[in-house]
């Protein structure tokens, strides 16, 4: 993402590409952690969900290499807490 994107705020949030999706099975299901960033009109926002259910906060940073060191912050949270790539 450019600094231009960063910028341009459409009055409507959108999905942007980065992110990540880990899954864990417990017993006989497979839970599914999905980390979303979308513009917002402070910067960016980043949402986590598990099992479809947001966690109780969201975060919204202002730069992109922001964004992508708290991706891989949570990122590597979960995945030393057992969860993993999707295959």
């Amino acid at each position: 993402m450019d600094r231009q994107a960063l910028n341009v705020w459409r009055h409507q949030p959108e999905l942007l590409a980065d992110g990540f999706t880990l899954t864990r099975v417990t017993g006989d299901y497979t839970r599914s952690a999905v980390c979303e960033a979308w513009t917002h009109i402070d910067g960016l926002e980043l949402r986590l969900a598990i099992d479809g259910f947001s966690l109780p906060t969201t975060t919204v940073v202002r730069s992109s290499e922001a964004m992508r060191q708290l991706i891989e912050t949570w990122r590597t949270v979960l995945l030393e807490k057992g969860w993993s790539e999707r295959p």
